[in-house]
């Protein structure tokens, strides 16, 4: 165990990137970097997903550093199956660079979901129809199954915005580029399970309610981030470093480390 820490330190250094980096429960981490319709996960817990309805087209991001992002149209849709990993018992935390279209809320097209979960467990939406939530048109909104009901109503305009959602069991918070805007406590006796498999750019079902933009940096932790820690993702990446292709190498390093 010891020469397996030394060996993870040694090759931290030599990536120039934080053993802090490493310590959150980094469940699932989707760069969007790569080709074709795989998308890999690069948390080295092995939550790889598909596109199976559409195909998988990346564009430049919010930055060079930020190498490429995600765009979807209306018509794709990424698959990940559950696993351990995945199934996260109570504390939970999303975060995700997001960008709507020039065109986007002109018409009522539903609700774009970013992420949905089989069971409607986690659903994040940029919403477009008002009569669901009166002022939420084009704005980030969530809700996890009826409980507590959407909520958030997060306005996004049509820039590159940070976007993070925490929930420690109790009380969710929504940032919008690293400042808390939004925060919601669930009722007492509230139930609540995060298991199952997870979409990226439609609902599970529905795929008129798809989304229509970009997204970039998609990442899953088990445990609550604090402002701080979503601040240092915003300003140094998910693995502590930007560009992502040394992270990456980081990730493929120490999950070769653990299989030994």
């Amino acid at each position: 165990m010891k020469r397996t820490v030394v060996l993870l330190l040694l090759a931290l250094a030599t990536l120039g990137i934080s053993p802090a980096a490493m310590s959150q429960e980094l469940a699932l981490y989707f760069p969007f970097e790569g080709m074709g319709d795989t998308v890999t996960d690069e948390s080295g817990n092995g939550n790889d997903g598909t596109f199976d309805l559409g195909h998988a087209q990346r564009v430049a991001s919010v930055s060079p550093r930020h190498g490429r992002a995600m765009k979807f149209e209306s018509a794709e849709r990424i698959a990940i199956p559950g696993s351990d990993t995945l199934d996260i018992d109570t504390q939970i935390s999303f975060v995700m660079w997001v960008k709507l279209p020039d065109d986007a809320w002109m018409g009522d097209a539903g609700m774009p979901h970013i992420i949905s979960r089989t069971g409607d467990q986690h659903e994040m939406v940029l919403f477009s129809l008002e009569d669901i939530m009166p002022g939420a048109k084009g704005s980030f909104a969530y809700r996890f199954g009826d409980n507590p009901g959407w909520q958030g109503a997060i306005q996004v305009d049509y820039k590159w915005r940070h976007i993070a959602l925490t929930f420690d069991g109790t009380e969710y918070k929504v940032y919008r580029n690293g400042r808390e805007a939004y925060q919601y406590r669930l009722p007492e006796g509230s139930t609540r399970a995060f298991t199952g498999p997870l979409y990226v750019g439609s609902h599970h079902k529905h795929m008129n309610q798809a989304y229509d933009g970009k997204l970039d940096e998609l990442a899953i932790y088990a445990g609550v981030l604090d402002q701080p820690r979503i601040q240092t993702i915003i300003d140094r990446g998910v693995l502590d470093q930007l560009p992502v292709e040394a992270a990456g190498r980081l990730v493929r390093v120490w999950a070769d480390l653990k299989k030994r």
